[in-house]
């Protein structure tokens, strides 16, 4: 059996919460949020054909390079060499998407002659299921998170039992808005390179999410108070709003944070 091989991909951090649930989909699939598949998915023939594609680069440090035209979420998973095609990217400035297809070649005959280029681009058939797909930190900087910044920054690698309870908070103080700096906040919380440990979220769920979030936010922040403010208010909203639907407050914080992921399949 052929050894399989790391392929990255990059998305709009926004998208990562549907891609944890949903896996990564086709750009096909992808045509009511993207619009209509290009020219290269245009030109593609066989089981590329109708943007049956989903693509990302051998090298993680050239799917680095590229967050400015394709966003700052970071998903890996494994391939098969034999069954995965792959082109240099920067061949599609090169010539025409036709002859770009012509040129791709199966993955595992880059690999056998031991230098593959750098920005070698890497594409499946299929749509990749969740469960095979590693989701690491969002490579965002401090612009994205603004104020959160430095609460991420403490907090996200450090204590992920208070990561996971901050970054509902953070979701729900998004108010929707994919795009806004608590939303990158709470995809910063959610995700970090080391995968969690085995059972994290029940321990969240066992010992109360408002009482984690709670000691949370007693504990760190002293270099982020406009976001431990913000991030307060919406503790105290979200306890006021669970009392006034019957439910404890640490369930209240779970049932609003669905509540503003529903609307996210519809907006990304």
């Amino acid at each position: 059996m052929a050894q399989r091989v790391t392929v990255h991909h990059l998305t709009a951090t926004r998208r990562l919460p549907l891609i944890e649930e949903q896996g990564l989909r086709t750009r096909g699939e992808l045509s009511r949020h993207l619009g209509e598949p290009g020219a290269l998915d245009a030109a593609a023939r066989g089981r590329f054909a109708h943007g049956r594609r989903v693509s990302g680069w051998l090298s993680g440090e050239t799917a680095r390079e590229r967050t400015a035209d394709h966003g700052k979420g970071l998903v890996t998973w494994e391939v098969d060499p034999r069954k995965a095609v792959a082109a240099p990217a920067s061949l599609r400035d090169e010539v025409a998407p036709e002859e770009y297809w012509q040129q791709t070649r199966p993955l595992a005959a880059w690999l056998d002659e031991g230098d593959a280029p750098g920005d070698l681009e890497v594409h499946v058939d299929r749509a990749v299921r969740a469960k095979f797909l590693r989701i690491h930190a969002p490579l965002l900087d401090a612009d994205d998170l603004g104020p959160f910044a430095p609460l991420v920054a403490e907090v996200a690698d450090e204590d992920r039992l208070s990561a996971k309870a901050l970054m509902h908070l953070a979701i729900i103080a998004s108010g929707g808005d994919f795009d806004s700096e608590a939303f990158a906040a709470a995809c910063a919380f959610a995700w970090r390179d080391e995968p969690d440990p085995d059972g994290l979220v029940d321990e969240l769920i066992e010992t109360d999410p408002d009482k984690v979030a709670a000691a949370a936010l007693a504990m760190y922040g002293s270099d982020a108070p406009d976001a431990v403010e913000q991030l307060r208010t919406t503790l105290e909203e979200t306890r006021t709003w669970a009392e006034q639907n019957g439910a404890e407050h640490g369930q209240g914080l779970l049932a609003r944070t669905a509540l503003v992921l529903e609307a996210l399949d519809e907006q990304v």
